[in-house]
């Protein structure tokens, strides 16, 4: 996989052909080409002429990226050739940068994560972990995916922009499967510093109760049947004593 410069410069404040500054709710029409398209040399003509004297006064060439990012106001747009070979271009609001934070030490969160790894010095090593987390991010709408190109050896590469500050991220689509999102995932968590709660243990099993045998029952006499009442003489007078008549 080619390494991509992935970090494409915020959205301007003026306008890169007549450099008029845009206005709050002014329309701005933003474009990614390839560095070496002739729209690119001749914008920065004179960025690369001072480059060039310097390279032949024995200075060390400047990398260059991969890609562009341009904005235009809508009137020079509507002057550029039509055979421009933008890779993606699209249409959008100027708003004014979001103050700075009084506080600026703020707990490292998935946008940051993301920023630090594009910015870093081998983004190749984190693919997963950025496409995962552009992912996350657009789902919760910070992020709008602008359109999915293709790099010169192949690779799927979708152009984001960030909603409020209009930022362009190249994020290559590293085609890994659905099961290696829980393993991702647990290394951006890592990155996080978020910690995980070890799954409870299971109580342990009780020891079995051992139940001393009982003596079998002896064996009880047999109830004794009732024996009939003896007759009682009616009551009355002795024997040989009548009654009176």
């Amino acid at each position: 996989m080619a390494t991509i410069d992935w970090n494409l410069r915020s959205r301007a404040h003026a306008c890169m052909k007549c450099a008029a500054p845009f206005g709050a709710g002014d329309p701005v029409r933003t474009a990614v080409l390839p560095f070496g398209a002739p729209l690119v040399a001749e914008l920065f003509a004179e960025k690369l002429a001072e480059e060039a004297a310097a390279v032949a006064a024995g200075a060390a060439p400047r990398p260059h990226p991969d890609y562009v990012r341009l904005d235009f106001c809508d009137a020079c747009w509507k002057a550029l050739p039509p055979d421009v070979p933008w890779i993606s271009a699209w249409r959008s609001v100027y708003e004014p940068p979001p103050a700075e934070p009084a506080d600026p030490v703020k707990k490292a969160d998935h946008e940051s994560l993301l920023r630090s790894l594009l910015e870093g010095p081998e983004p190749e090593n984190w693919l997963p972990e950025i496409y995962l987390l552009s992912i996350l991010l657009e789902r919760k709408r910070i992020l709008v995916e602008r359109r999915v190109t293709t790099a010169p050896d192949g690779t799927r590469v979708h152009i984001y922009e960030h909603r409020r500050s209009g930022d362009i991220l190249l994020v290559a689509d590293p085609a890994f499967t659905a099961d290696r999102i829980p393993e991702t995932q647990a290394r951006i968590e890592k990155l996080l510093g978020i910690e995980r709660p070890a799954p409870a243990a299971p109580p342990p099993a009780e020891a079995p109760q051992l139940v001393e045998p009982q003596p079998p029952d002896e064996p009880q006499p047999p109830a004794e049947a009732p024996q009939p009442d003896e007759p009682q003489p009616p009551a009355g007078k002795p024997d040989g004593e009548s009654e009176p008549v």
